[in-house]
């Protein structure tokens, strides 16, 4: 295996790109030190891996050298908890020693559900283009629940609530203080914790809606249909779970989920 594991150590002055959302720095600083993440397949280095204090949710991710500063973690007592996380590989966290200042170098294993959505040699769901005449393949792999034009035509009077509530991944908004926004609404399953569940990143004819619109879409199931996102003027849904493979135009938010809806 050819590790990159001496370029952790070379690389002490490397900081990570902050990434969207980050908080401000906490006040409880870690002492100086550098986590570098590789490929466990390869050795190469991981660029973009999203590095998250557990304990505040504030992030970075990896810089091209696989590298990213820890000094920005919050601890509770002597430990601090990290939770490493890139899309196509199994997450991983970690207790961070508050005294250790030694460089840490840990190997993410590719997500164990990418084998059952090669159907050839030649197909990867991470590499589709994401249109619309790449649908049928797309669903035929494990990653993704697909609502079809026929489920959506036997209840033409439906919110797309209440299909997407029957998709892997999917979950109804808890009515707690401070997140009464998404009570009783559709949301994912989050895998980041907290929170235990977000609202996924939606996508209307291969296209990401902006999120400041609020979603396209009622997200509250047994409710009436409300247009232009309507049963009958839908021809399919793709709901991709987080932590699954999707093509590279539905990423959006990569600690969360995606909904794509085509129109007729």
């Amino acid at each position: 295996m050819r590790l990159h594991i001496q370029s952790v150590i070379g690389l002490l002055a490397a900081v990570a790109v902050p990434a969207r959302g980050q908080a401000s720095e906490s006040a409880h600083k870690a002492a100086p030190r550098i986590i570098g993440i590789f490929d466990s397949r390869t050795g190469e280095p991981l660029r973009a891996v999203q590095v998250r204090d557990v304990f505040s949710g504030d992030y970075v991710v990896t810089s091209a050298t696989g590298t990213a500063r820890l000094d920005f973690l919050t601890f509770k007592g002597t430990a601090g908890m990290v939770e490493l996380r890139k899309l196509g590989y199994q997450a991983k966290e970690l207790v961070v020693d508050r005294s250790d200042t030694a460089a840490i170098t840990e190997l993410l294993e590719p997500a164990v559900t990418l084998a059952p959505v090669v159907i050839t040699e030649s197909y990867r769901i991470d590499r589709d283009a994401g249109k619309w005449e790449g649908l049928a393949e797309r669903c035929r792999s494990k990653s993704v629940t697909c609502i079809g034009g026929k489920d959506l035509e036997k209840m033409p009077s439906a919110n797309l609530a209440d299909f997407l509530i029957r998709a892997d991944g999917v979950t109804i908004g808890a009515c707690e203080a401070g997140r009464r926004a998404q009570c009783g609404k559709i949301a994912m399953r989050s895998p980041v914790i907290p929170p235990s569940y977000c609202q996924p990143t939606f996508f209307v004819d291969g296209y990401e809606w902006d999120s400041h619109m609020s979603p396209p879409t009622d997200l509250t199931p047994h409710k009436p249909a409300q247009g232009p996102y309507t049963p009958g003027n839908v021809k399919a849904v793709e709901v991709y779970p987080p932590e699954r493979p999707r093509p590279l135009r539905f990423e959006g938010d990569p600690a969360c989920g995606a909904v794509v809806i085509w129109t007729k």
